[in-house]
C-alpha cells in the first residue's frame, strides 16, 4: 500500500467513525440517559446506558486514528497540505475531547460544552474533507496552475 493510499484510508476510516460518533452524541442527548456520577470510569465500568459507553470509547478510537493520519502524513511524498488538514482535524478532536469531558464534569448538564462538541464536529469534518480533497487524483485533463492559490502552502 501506498503512502498516499494509508492516508486516503485512514481519512475515510475518520470521516465514518466521526460520522457514526456525531450520531451516537445526538442519540445520548435525545433519548439517552447519563450515569448519576461526574466520572467516565465510574460510567463506564458501573453501567448506564451502552450508547454513551460507545460514544465514550469511539472518542478514544477517533483521537487514535487522528494522530495516526497526521503521523503518516509528515512523511516524505505527501503533499505540505495534508499535514495542516490532518492537524487542524487533529486538534479539532481534542477540542471535542476536552468539551466532552467539561460536559461530563458538569454532571452531563452543561449545554455549552455540549454544544461545542457538535461544532468541533463539524471543524473536524471540514478539515478532514479538505484533506481528502488534497489526496484525490487530479483529472488527466484538469490543468496545473504554478501559481499557489490556496493560503497554506503546497
Amino acid at each position: 500500500m501506498t503512502k498516499t493510499n494509508q492516508v486516503t484510508w485512514l481519512l475515510r476510516a475518520i470521516v465514518v467513525l466521526l460520522s457514526l460518533q456525531f450520531v451516537l452524541g445526538i442519540w445520548v442527548a435525545l433519548f439517552g440517559s447519563f450515569p448519576s456520577t461526574d466520572s467516565v470510569s465510574a460510567a463506564l465500568m458501573y453501567g448506564g446506558d451502552p450508547v454513551l459507553t460507545g460514544h465514550y470509547l469511539l472518542a478514544v478510537v477517533l483521537l487514535l486514528l487522528a494522530v495516526a493520519v497526521v503521523y503518516a502524513s509528515i512523511r516524505p511524498g505527501i503533499p505540505a497540505r495534508l499535514r495542516w488538514y490532518t492537524l487542524g482535524g487533529l486538534l479539532s478532536i481534542v477540542w471535542g475531547w476536552a468539551a466532552g469531558i467539561e460536559f461530563i464534569l458538569s454532571g452531563f448538564s452543561n449545554n455549552e460544552a455540549s454544544f461545542s462538541m457538535a461544532l468541533a464536529f463539524i471543524v473536524a469534518m471540514t478539515f478532514y474533507g479538505m484533506a481528502q480533497a488534497a489526496v484525490l487524483p487530479r483529472a488527466p485533463d484538469e490543468p496545473r496552475s504554478d501559481r499557489n492559490v490556496s493560503m497554506l502552502p503546497p
